[in-house]
């Protein structure tokens, strides 16, 4: 479990650095976070920019000290590596999306819209969230359901 203390960190750099903990983390790989505060700002923050794609279990409830457990349940490939190297990374997609469990998501990073990838996955039984990135990448949620 990674270990993760924005006590000390300046207020506007907290949010970013934890985002980007968590997007480091692998599939069922936790980071408990620990706070000066109660996290639920962060906590709705996640759940509208990442739904379903963490677990949150409180740890401890201050008056100084908040931690929370936060679990990573979605399969992530990056497409960009890949496909910059001249190869195709639709099999290593297959791959994870058929291998999704129920109470994961598959995060998908493409340096485009993978517009055929929505078909395909959709035939499967998966909805998918498309959000643009700095920079023209994309990075695309599906879930069941």
């Amino acid at each position: 479990m990674d270990l993760l203390d924005v006590r000390d960190m300046a207020p506007a750099q907290r949010h970013p650095t934890i985002f980007g903990a968590l997007d480091a983390l692998g599939n069922g790989e936790t980071l408990r976070l620990v706070n000066d505060h109660d996290p639920a700002p962060l906590r709705f923050q996640l759940e509208a920019t990442r739904p379903r794609e963490y677990t949150w279990t409180p740890v401890e409830s201050g008056p100084d000290q908040w931690s929370v457990d936060i679990a990573c349940r979605s399969r992530t490939v990056d497409a960009r590596p890949i496909i910059a190297a001249g190869d195709e990374p639709f099999g290593k997609i297959m791959t994870e999306a058929r291998a999704l469990g129920d109470d994961e998501v598959l995060v998908v990073y493409a340096p485009f819209e993978p517009v055929p990838l929505f078909g395909k996955l959709a035939a499967m039984g998966l909805s998918h969230d498309a959000e643009a990135l700095d920079g023209g990448d994309f990075r695309v949620t599906f879930r069941r359901g």
